[in-house]
């Protein structure tokens, strides 16, 4: 099998004029919080399953007054201010969004950590033998991108290499990039991501947590060695 890479360091759709690292950086800080809402719940005073009744009289007992089981100084009481389910949405413009994106893409490939696979047959490996020894060809190692097209064979062969984080041309995204140390692309995978940074792809077709949002249209896991 012949396994050809080409270092790309240049797309002419990904345009900018310096790498904006604050964009990047509030990006990677809003995918983060939007992926991962708090859960955590406790119950006040008023949800315990407890009796509201006060425990004992409150004179003549010699003990200090207390109020119901329920209450949150006791064993088994209400939380006072404990966490409750909910998501702090960060919000953020769709052109720092963007810019954040392609800034973190034009960072890898100005550090030569940008390749293309020239293989017709690697979209159709099923084995994971196949897929990896492929990988071991690009000189790269640690944790790293694969963009491939949605349906490939390959992508089922890619899930059990170590490192390596499968996605399509849509749903490339800021923290995937600045978590991973390369990035490779199939010769189809990056004529998609071309039309996805022009706009061109379909509106249903973009993530709306992670995906990149084109201008004009609507808001909508490297190997181991």
């Amino acid at each position: 099998m012949a396994v050809k890479y080409e270092t790309l360091t240049e797309v002419p759709e990904v345009v900018v004029d310096k790498i904006n690292y604050g964009h990047i950086a509030a990006a990677y800080r809003r995918q983060r919080r939007h992926a991962h809402p708090r859960t955590a719940k406790t119950k006040t005073k008023a949800e315990v399953d407890l009796s509201k009744q006060k425990w004992f009289r409150q004179k003549g007992t010699g003990r200090a007054r207390q109020g119901p089981k329920s209450s949150p100084h006791l064993t088994g009481g209400g939380v006072v201010f404990g966490p409750l389910p909910g998501l702090k949405e960060i919000k953020l413009n769709k052109k720092v969004r963007r810019d954040a994106l392609l800034s973190a893409l034009k960072h890898h490939m100005d550090h030569e950590a940008v390749k293309v696979l020239k293989s017709a047959e690697f979209e159709g490996f099923v084995r994971t033998k196949q897929a990896y020894d492929a990988l071991l060809h690009s000189g790269f190692t640690g944790k790293g991108i694969v963009v491939i097209p949605r349906g490939v064979p390959v992508a089922r062969a890619l899930r059990n290499v170590a490192g390596i984080v499968v996605l399509t041309p849509e749903r490339l995204n800021v923290g995937d990039l600045v978590e991973s140390n390369f990035v490779i692309f199939t010769e189809n995978a990056l004529e998609q991501a071309r039309s996805h940074f022009r706009g061109e792809l379909a509106v249903g077709e973009l993530d709306e947590t992670v995906g990149i949002e084109p201008a004009d249209a609507d808001e909508g896991g490297a190997t181991d060695e």
